[in-house]
């Protein structure tokens, strides 16, 4: 049976009505984290026991608690996060994607057991592993070192996955056409099929920034001094046993999440395009 016009139009309505409210619930602890970032110290939690409008909109703004975040160690972690961001996204985009350009275009002894095992690396809890993580680095005299932070994030199992899924659908005679024309293996994988993998690209860098961007744990671990704290940890360092500077926290966690919608906002559409490009092979 086919829905009349005006059926269709209300039937749209209340498919959007719906996700607009899940949306609304979704980004309302987000919009208190901003709200409070701009409240007066005295006023964050005034209202939060009895919600209602004043919850959501501060009566008296403020910026004190973005000065005081400049002058912390704020500054630094960012620039210190953006770096280890940008280089794991350069690096480790090359890496993953020549690992599935091997998994996906070669055949070699015990090739399902070790893509089976670069799946289990990304559904494997990291506290299972940061022991012996931890040993290496520091055998490896990498402790307090942007390698303890870079290096160890390289090489991602779902990205390997994700670029290993897009070169299965390539065509296998266009690989034999580069062959017989003379092209290395190196050439087809740069010169070929790489400059055909932007959306995989775009969505692996993206996925590789927002784990370095929110990653803390293992920056805590590998490399606590202060010249190379990251995002989270100074956010972190606003709550300490004896006392909670929450003006400072919001500020900080504000910052932080403007920083990363950005990259996000720019490369969000490419994440539906590559996994329904991907084959299910």
């Amino acid at each position: 049976m086919i829905a009349s016009p005006a059926r269709r139009i209300v039937l749209g309505a209340l498919r959007y009505a719906a996700m607009a409210a899940v949306a609304a619930v979704l980004l309302l602890p987000i919009w208190w984290t901003f709200v409070s970032a701009i409240r007066p110290g005295g006023e964050i939690f005034r209202y939060a026991a009895d919600v209602g409008w004043r919850t959501l909109v501060p009566e008296r703004l403020t910026l004190e608690h973005f000065r005081t975040m400049l002058a912390s160690d704020m500054p630094r972690a960012i620039s210190n996060s953006i770096v280890v961001s940008v280089v794991t996204v350069v690096f480790g985009t090359m890496v993953n994607a020549a690992a599935g350009f091997a998994f996906a275009v070669f055949e070699f002894p015990l090739k399902r057991t070790l893509f089976a095992f670069v799946l289990l690396t990304f559904m494997m809890p990291f506290e299972s592993i940061v022991i012996p993580l931890y040993t290496l680095v520091r055998t490896l005299e990498w402790t307090n070192t942007y390698a303890a932070l870079i290096v160890p994030d390289l090489a991602n199992g779902l990205v390997v996955f994700l670029f290993r899924q897009f070169f299965l659908g390539i065509p296998r005679e266009i690989y034999e056409a580069a062959r017989v024309d003379g092209a290395s293996w190196w050439t087809i994988f740069l010169r070929l099929t790489m400059p055909l993998s932007g959306p995989t690209i775009a969505t692996a860098a993206l996925m590789q920034f927002i784990h370095q961007w929110d990653a803390f744990f293992w920056p805590l671990v590998a490399a606590s001094t202060p010249e190379l704290v990251v995002v989270q940890v100074a956010i972190a360092r606003n709550i300490t046993l004896e006392q909670a500077n929450w003006g400072g926290l919001f500020a900080s966690a504000s910052t932080a999440i403007l920083l990363a919608m950005i990259p996000f906002l720019l490369l969000q559409r490419y994440f539906i395009r590559t996994v329904t490009a991907s084959p299910d092979k």
